[in-house]
């Protein structure tokens, strides 16, 4: 459970696979567009925050809005090849 608040990366146990926070800590942008022919220049989020319902949390939930939209929870997530 988040209650109502933002938690520090790798201090909720992993999932099945290993990997931390993977989904409800934060929104996270996605390199994608959502459906460029209607909505222009408009990016993705995906994955719900502590903000939401349970419900609201999963890889599936997602938003859209301009590259400047800010708010609290909402950030990005960075990767690698290893």
């Amino acid at each position: 459970m988040s209650d109502g608040r933002l938690h520090r990366i790798g201090t909720k146990l992993p999932n099945a696979w290993g990997l931390y926070d993977m989904l409800g800590n934060v929104w996270e942008w996605c390199w994608d567009l959502y459906d460029e022919q209607v909505y222009g220049s408009y990016r993705v989020f995906r994955g719900g925050s502590w903000a939401e319902e349970a419900r609201g949390c999963g890889a599936t939930c997602r938003r859209r809005s301009h590259p400047t939209f800010r708010i609290d929870d909402l950030g990005f997530r960075l990767a690698r090849s290893l």
